[in-house]
């Protein structure tokens, strides 16, 4: 039967804290400020409810996502004051990097897939392909159908040849080749012709069709009177591409970057600042974590971005480039992006000792 306490009784001290039993064992009345050490059990447990009363009645979890105290900020030398970008714009750079990447990697509703998603883009492993593709060249030039009957059509020009050469040494003529291969050089038409170097009479009777049939040189002609426009990385686009396509992509975004410096007069090796767009949207595709050969693939593209701005500075004062050449802030935005988001502080001091020296 629970004892319940009655009107007249006197309540329970301010000192008694509550507690889930009742108290048994008595307990030292001591000042709060005592700090000696406890001479008997009283004063023992005098000290430990002392103690439980200063601790806080709500705790909270460590969050393993909190960002932790910034480190300081060391200073700056005074030669790479005004080459390097300021500490202010670095930060407000990457902040912004940062939520772009979230927006790109967060999950959507009602977005469906298509099938057609692939077709998109060139193949991953086709460099050449890409080049045309980000330049802004048909798609018959890229495609990754288009390029596998090109390789098939080059195949069978390839082995027609043979056929024809072993047919000749064999003392029979054009005439007795079996109707298999007639087709396939017939179909080939001037082409074939050249390759195998055919007389005139072998050739079939010219159509209308192929009257109206433009020459190489013409067609050649009117290519390059059209302004080629480069494709740039939408949503859609980039929808198809992941982490290990972003990584091989840049990749070769290094590898083109380098042969601009190599070639840096060579037009059709230059390096725009559509080219730069691909590369900050491959970034923000590319995961928190990555392997050392992929640490090392993307400090290799920073360093890359940092010979194009050393060597604009070496150059003459009144040298001219295209209006669609990257930019030295599209060249700070990439080497901000590798330095900042994957912790590689240890490039600045790199950059400000190549832009630096005389």
């Amino acid at each position: 039967m629970v004892n319940k306490r009655k009107r007249g009784e006197p309540e329970d001290s301010d000192l008694d804290e509550p507690s889930p039993g009742k108290q048994i064992l008595p307990v030292a009345n001591l000042p709060e400020d005592f700090n000696g050490d406890p001479s008997d059990g009283m004063q023992y447990l005098f000290l430990v409810r002392r103690d439980a009363r200063r601790l806080p009645h709500i705790k909270r979890v460590h969050n393993p996502y909190e960002e932790s105290a910034r480190p300081p900020v060391l200073p700056v030398s005074a030669p790479a004051k005004g080459i390097l970008p300021c500490e202010k714009w670095r930060d407000t750079f990457q902040s912004h990097f940062r939520n772009l990447r979230k927006n790109l990697t967060q999950p959507t509703i009602h977005v469906r897939r298509s099938s057609l998603m692939q077709q998109l883009i060139p193949e991953k492993k086709d460099r050449d392909a890409w080049w045309k593709f980000l330049a802004g060249h048909p798609e018959s030039e890229w495609s990754p159908a288009s390029r596998a009957g090109s390789r098939k059509k080059s195949k069978s020009i390839h082995h027609a040849p043979v056929l024809l050469e072993s047919l000749t040494n064999a003392g029979q003529g054009f005439d007795t080749v079996p109707s298999r291969v007639q087709t396939t050089l017939e179909t080939h038409g001037d082409d074939t012709q050249a390759l195998l170097n055919l007389p005139p009479q072998v050739t079939t009777e010219p159509s209308d069709s192929n009257l109206a049939t433009p020459m190489p040189h013409d067609i050649q002609g009117q290519q390059e009177d059209i302004k080629l426009i480069p494709r740039e990385a939408t949503p859609n686009r980039l929808r198809g591409i992941d982490h290990r396509t972003s990584i091989h992509l840049l990749m070769y975004f290094a590898h083109w970057i380098n042969l601009h410096l190599q070639n840096f007069d060579d037009a059709s090796k230059a390096i725009t600042d559509s080219h730069a767009r691909w590369i900050l949207s491959l970034l923000a595709k590319v995961e928190d974590t990555v392997s050392a050969d992929e640490m090392s693939l993307l400090r290799n593209l920073a360093r890359a971005c940092l010979g194009i701005l050393q060597t604009r500075r070496d150059l003459s004062a009144g040298r001219v480039e295209a209006a669609e050449a990257i930019t030295d802030a599209s060249c700070w935005m990439v080497f901000t992006a590798v330095a900042g988001v994957w912790g590689q502080k240890d490039l600045w001091t790199d950059a400000e000792t190549a832009l630096s020296s005389p």
